[in-house]
């Protein structure tokens, strides 16, 4: 994957002379969202003030890594969701099979996104090669302990106590 800092032979020398265990995730620290988590590392470079006295509040620093969709910080997923929902009925769900026998849909917001790519791509369901065992975050397997189908399964590590509750 070519992103620009990977490019930079320097932070790359860098970034590998770090000592891996520094850079493993420990699987327990992503579940209750504490120290040990992703980008661990990176996240305790940030920790207290800089050179001008400015630091990254804790709640925000030590978050949960998201989704990109989902790293806006509210809970706007679960919102698309049952948006998408609404406009996908149980009988159309049901018929999802029949409909599209290549690649079917195995939630209501894949069958919407199906619905608008078959609208502008009638006929080329065949090119659409999904990821095998999986395509969610990060990467994550279809069957995975963090993420289902519809994304985070517990969407409630994307809040911290500096956000205001949304009445939605």
């Amino acid at each position: 994957e070519a992103r620009v800092p990977f490019l930079d032979t320097e932070f790359t020398r860098l970034a590998m002379s770090i000592d891996p265990a520094r850079k493993m995730v420990d699987r327990e620290a992503v579940l209750t969202n504490s120290r040990g988590r992703e980008k661990t590392f990176l996240r305790e470079l940030f920790e207290g003030p800089n050179d001008n006295g400015h630091s990254i509040p804790c709640p925000v620093l030590w978050r949960a890594k998201a989704m990109q969709c989902e790293g806006v910080g509210e809970d706007w997923v679960s919102i698309l969701q049952r948006k998408v929902s609404s406009l996908v009925s149980d009988a159309e769900m049901a018929d999802a099979h029949i409909t599209y026998p290549v690649n079917t849909p195995h939630t209501k917001e894949e069958l919407y996104y199906r619905r608008i790519y078959d609208e502008n791509f009638h006929g080329l369901e065949h090119v659409v090669k999904p990821w095998e065992g999986g395509g969610r975050a990060m990467g994550a397997a279809w069957k995975s302990d963090m993420y289902t189908r519809e994304g985070l399964k517990n969407t409630n590590l994307l809040s911290h106590s500096l956000q205001q509750k949304a009445a939605f």
